[in-house]
């Protein structure tokens, strides 16, 4: 979930949206805003679904940009990273979309386990 928050972190600074103004869009406080940014809060599949939104992508894009941590993608700008991932045009239920944010939370949280053995 870290690197899906980076993710959303870099492609609002790209488009120049700064914190306050996606909190005005989203109508949360700024420091509401803040704290899902720096995963203070659990990021909810609605929330997730509505900030793609504003940024111009699908919520599945910006997930698997936040998967695409490999030496080869670090200089790819976000951009050409969504460019190269096939649009499903809400292919994805909401039910399914949740799932696969369960299961990338699963896995984020069992990474940072096995840092801390």
């Amino acid at each position: 979930m870290d690197q899906t928050l980076k993710v959303i972190k870099r492609i609002r600074e790209d488009k120049n949206i700064s914190r306050e103004g996606m909190s005005k869009i989203l109508g949360i406080s700024l420091s509401g805003y803040a704290k899902i940014e720096r995963g203070e809060v659990d990021l909810t599949i609605s929330r997730l679904i509505q900030i793609s939104e504003i940024l111009g992508f699908t919520p599945t894009q910006i997930m698997e940009m936040g998967n695409q941590n490999t030496p080869g993608n670090q200089g790819t700008s976000l951009q050409n990273r969504a460019a190269q991932t096939p649009t499903e045009p809400s292919a994805l239920s909401e039910k399914e979309l949740y799932i696969q944010l369960l299961e990338k939370r699963i896995f984020d949280l069992s990474k940072k386990l096995e840092a801390l053995q």
